[in-house]
């Protein structure tokens, strides 16, 4: 990084170490907690199509080996390259870019599939929904990411009715630390339901 390092406020080692004991214990929470990823995407689906517009593009994301995988959600649509779309993380930078499904995908340094460089892109304005990976949701729909802020820049630019679904993974856990510009869902989803999250907050970038 270039020139002085911003100021933080004030109790911003704090949440980071407070954040890392929770991304520790989210880790070690979901790897005994078993999803049926094909129910999972049913119940994503039947909410999807009841309260997205079909003019509006769906956010997924293409899984790492610990996060649900939505490849039965996209699959069952008859032209998903017209309704889903995925995120591209830069070479530089915290600019999430989306992008039609079905792009040509290049592997990203972090080890996850993702539209190459170039792709056609999607317009933050024509998004109705997007489906947000994370360690850990809880009740109130905070989210606890992976640590670079990818999400919450880009969640932060979408339309203010645009749905943030939390991709739970069927793990709750009774609080999760959040700072100022963490953004938090609309809706969190589970195997059996989607449901609207106890707290609309919105971080600010």
């Amino acid at each position: 990084m270039h020139g002085d390092s911003p100021i933080e406020p004030e109790g911003f080692d704090e949440l980071e170490q407070r954040k890392r004991r929770a991304r520790a214990q989210a880790k070690a929470d979901r790897a005994g907690i078993t999803v049926d990823h094909v129910q999972y995407c049913h119940t994503l689906a039947r909410f999807l199509e009841a309260n997205v517009d079909l003019n509006r593009w769906i956010v997924v994301y293409l899984a790492m080996g610990d996060e649900v995988d939505l490849g039965p959600l996209v699959s069952a649509h008859p032209e998903p390259e017209r309704r889903y779309a995925t995120t591209r993380t830069p070479d530089e930078g915290l600019v999430l870019t989306v992008h039609p499904w079905g792009e040509p995908e290049e592997q990203h340094g972090y080890g996850y599939r993702q539209p190459r460089a170039g792709s056609r892109q999607v317009a933050d304005g024509d998004i109705g929904a997007v489906l947000v990976p994370g360690l850990a949701f809880d009740r109130a729909g905070r989210r606890l990411g992976r640590g670079k802020g990818y999400y919450d820049r880009f969640l932060a630019r979408l339309d203010p009715d645009c749905l943030r679904i939390g991709i739970t993974g069927n793990y709750i856990p009774s609080e999760v630390p959040v700072g100022p510009h963490d953004m938090s869902m609309t809706h969190l989803a589970y195997s059996d339901q989607v449901v609207p999250a106890d707290a609309d907050t919105h971080g600010v970038w």
